[in-house]
């Protein structure tokens, strides 16, 4: 499967590590690393969709076995470039800024991106078909990046590209989740 990225605001997805005058750097040679796709994807068939627990370990996979799926690293097609951002912690009884809380970050400025999902592993052939819709539907969801996300930071839009997002995937998505979808052409 093949899906796009449309990146609306800069995002950080943190190395953990400071470097170059920065306290929080990004890796350059993986901006938005398959890890970090693969997790948000998670929670949000989890946390958002509602899809029952055991379809997203089935998909995902879980303590007891791994995910039948691998995650490529989003690959930016346009140019990207990486830039520090600066952030203070304000006092809220002085109003002034806390000594030693200006903190430094990179984060990436990019337009575009792609990553793709292989199927690495066994699946029940009459359960292939749900996996796909869980993992369209959880990408479909995805709509924000790496850190600071409730801060503004790394609002995207995920496309479906192959196999491209239809209705009928979105009626079978909630099917999956067990919630009624009115029929398109009912559909303001």
């Amino acid at each position: 499967m093949r899906f796009e990225i449309d990146f609306h605001t800069p995002f950080r997805v943190s190395s953990g590590r400071a470097g170059d005058g920065s306290d929080s750097t990004v890796d350059r040679a993986a901006l938005l690393p398959a890890s970090s796709l693969k997790g948000l994807m998670l929670s949000a068939a989890r946390d958002l969709l509602k899809f029952p627990q055991s379809r997203v370990d089935a998909v995902f996979g879980a303590a007891w076995h791994a995910s039948p799926w691998s995650w490529s690293d989003a690959e930016m097609t346009e140019e990207a470039g990486v830039r520090p951002r600066t952030r203070i912690r304000i006092d809220p009884g002085s109003e002034t800024v806390v000594k030693g809380a200006l903190l430094v970050a990179d984060e990436v400025v990019a337009a575009r991106a792609e990553f793709t999902i292989d199927r690495t592993g066994w699946i029940e052939p009459a359960e292939a078909g749900d996996h796909e819709i869980v993992l369209l539907a959880a990408a479909r969801a995805v709509t924000a990046v790496g850190g600071d996300r409730r801060r503004g930071s790394g609002w995207v839009t995920v496309t479906p590209v192959d196999p491209p997002w239809s209705d009928a995937h979105l009626r079978a998505a909630a099917i999956l989740a067990g919630t009624a979808v009115p029929d398109a052409k009912e559909a303001p």
